[in-house]
């Protein structure tokens, strides 16, 4: 078993009550840079990681600022969740590299990726254009994100994007207005290329709207909202969910699986090791690893691949 190290590097109080899926990409490097500092100390250091080429000590920035249990601190301060476990399972097979874990602000996984800090990121990040011309993305998804309609249990009987494309213009509903580079308005948009004659009518804004929907769809503002199903199970069906009251009100319809990956820095790591780390972690849905790590942590698989055998069950 390798040796690994999780720094204690910890930014801001936790941000409650947001998707534990990856928004927006902008970052805050005023937020974020201590974090990043710290781990090109540690890189320095500990690793000796090779200037402008891939080293075999991978450094990779966790997000640990939104609630969930994708990366988090356990009640000892010791960095878990199904990502990260799925990494070090991905370490373990991997003889020639070794993984450091730091613990940090989502807008630090960014920020120390694109400066180097880091070799890679832990964010839960859909693909988008920009990410995909940015980054160094494995062909193998680190998970994946049920993406769903979330409405008044009135509109239940909507089924898909294009459902709501048509009723948009014979009942007039309103679609919320989401951020632009958010991960979660990409299905949407690629949605829209593909039905240039029954788009989905939606404004773009600068804020990140993930948490703000489900407000939005209980007051009425938008008659239709995005929510990802851990959100649902997290904030509407536990008991304790911070808006569990109004589970009886509201209906969460699956539309899509869309897979979600651990982000690398180009100049930091080279095809080399995305292959390996491809193959690493295709062996390990393969024996069935990677979704008894998932089941541990989400209560499910994400890697099932159909929706709606996930929510029937």
């Amino acid at each position: 078993m390798k040796k690994r190290k999780v720094l204690a590097v910890l930014t801001a109080a936790v941000l409650a009550l947001q998707l534990a899926a990856c928004g927006s990409a902008k970052a805050s490097e005023s937020a974020a840079g201590s974090d990043s500092a710290k781990a090109e100390d540690a890189n320095t250091e500990e690793a000796g990681s090779s200037e402008g080429g891939s080293s075999n000590h991978i450094v990779i920035g966790c997000n640990i600022s939104v609630s969930g249990v994708n990366d988090y601190l356990d009640e000892d301060d010791n960095l878990t969740g199904a990502t990260v476990e799925l990494m070090r399972a991905i370490d373990d097979k991997l003889e020639d590299y070794e993984f450091e874990y730091v613990p940090t602000s989502f807008d630090d996984v960014f920020v120390g990726i694109e400066a180097g800090t880091y070799q890679g990121g832990e964010a839960n990040c859909f693909l988008t254009k920009e990410r995909i011309e940015k980054y160094a993305i494995p062909n193998e998804n680190i998970g994946a994100s049920y993406i769903g309609l979330l409405v008044k249990k009135e509109l239940g009987d909507l089924t898909s994007f294009e459902d709501v494309a048509n009723r948009q213009k014979s009942e007039g509903l309103t679609f919320y207005s989401m951020q632009a580079g958010n991960g979660l308005t990409y299905p949407v948009e690629v949605y829209n290329e593909q039905h240039p004659d029954n788009q989905i009518e939606f404004e773009y804004t600068s804020e990140n709207t993930n948490s703000e929907v489900n407000n939005w769809i209980i007051n009425g503002r938008y008659d239709v909202g995005l929510a990802l199903y851990s959100n649902w199970l997290t904030n509407y069906v536990a008991e304790d969910g911070a808006y569990h009251d109004a589970v009886d009100d509201l209906v969460w319809i699956p539309i899509q699986i869309v897979g979600v990956y651990n982000l690398f820095n180009k100049d930091k790591v080279d095809q080399k090791f995305l292959d390996a780390y491809d193959a690493a972690l295709k062996e390990l849905k393969e024996d069935g690893k990677a979704q008894e790590i998932s089941k541990q942590f989400y209560g499910y698989d994400p890697f099932e691949e159909d929706i709606k055998d996930l929510t029937d069950n």
